[in-house]
């Protein structure tokens, strides 16, 4: 099994393909030679899966897994967006090693049906673009709904089902992430907070702050997540955003939500908040950072006004 099936001297720069296996030997003895195919040319390999997979390469791997870093699955796969910052980190790492590619193994949360982690993986087809490297997720067709199976060619570019092929079903990220919006974190009720969103952020900062102290929404820490995600929100809503802006705050049982609403003319595309900054480039941290501090986000827009919603738990996951 070659990294891309196609000659090494003309390996794109990032390659996203899902791998379709029947049983706990396909699964070891095509990955190890993956893995083993990518040690040969002195790339770096990494995977990130629960015990039962890890323990299933390890095996297949023998002495060669000791060349290959393992992640936890539970740890590696919390927030969509935290996930492709750290592959996004792995591939620079590498690269600034003087390694000449890097090959990934992703086995998605649990929740892997979820919505969330379906445009996760498309998403990531834009956010590691650029980068070398060769993610591969395997997907167990014995165990998953025909549905999982089904959307994984809709998000993955190539597949490897006993050869390589491209997939026929792959859609661009920008369509299939309109077709599949992030639904916005549940509150109901009316908001404990409901006030227009003017020019600066500092009053917003301040009263938020002495609420969440006084009324105990969140540890300190997370406090200061809060508010860090409300100052990237509201400041994007006034450079970007209409004339007219607000921001509501929602407690529920186990979160704090804040919602930032604007009628500008032009709202963020389909991929705002999971395209990394650029090196080098001063800037266009906001939404992405908003998406690594906070448990939820989602963007929407509707008849000419833009809803930014996010949340932090009470109690983090």
């Amino acid at each position: 099994m070659q990294g891309s099936g196609a000659a090494a001297d003309a390996r794109p720069a990032f390659t996203h393909s899902a791998f379709f296996y029947d049983s706990d030997t396909a699964y070891g003895s095509t990955l190890a030679a993956f893995v083993r195919d990518g040690l040969a040319r002195d790339e770096a390999v990494a995977v990130a899966a629960n015990a039962h997979c890890t323990g299933l390469l390890r095996d297949a791997l023998a002495a060669d897994a000791a060349e290959v870093r393992f992640l936890p699955a539970d740890e590696w796969y919390v927030r969509p967006v935290r996930t492709i910052a750290g592959w996004s980190q792995l591939l620079r790492t590498a690269a600034s090693s003087g390694r000449p590619f890097m090959r990934l193994i992703g086995h998605t949360t649990p929740a892997h049906g979820a919505r969330s982690w379906v445009r996760f993986e498309s998403a990531l087809n834009e956010s590691l673009a650029g980068l070398r490297g060769h993610l591969l997720c395997p997907y167990d067709r014995s165990n998953l709904p025909p549905e999982t199976v089904s959307t994984a060619a809709r998000t993955h570019p190539r597949l490897y089902d006993d050869g390589w092929l491209e997939s026929v079903g792959y859609e661009p990220p920008e369509r299939l992430l309109t077709e599949l919006p992030e639904p916005p974190y549940p509150v109901t009720g009316e908001p404990v907070i409901a006030v227009p969103v003017h020019d600066s952020v500092a009053g917003l900062r301040a009263q938020v702050r002495a609420r969440a102290a006084a009324e105990g929404w969140l540890p300190p820490d997370r406090v200061e997540n809060l508010l860090l995600a409300l100052s990237e929100v509201a400041t994007n809503g006034i450079r970007h955003g209409g004339e007219h802006r607000e921001l509501r705050v929602w407690l529920t049982d186990d979160a704090v939500v804040c919602e930032v609403t604007d009628d500008g003319r032009v709202p963020p595309g389909p991929l705002a908040g999971y395209l990394p900054p650029r090196p080098g480039r001063i800037g266009g941290m906001g939404l992405w950072l908003v998406q690594q501090l906070c448990d939820a986000m989602a963007i929407r827009s509707v008849d000419g006004l833009t809803r930014a919603r996010f949340a932090l738990r009470r109690s983090p996951a």
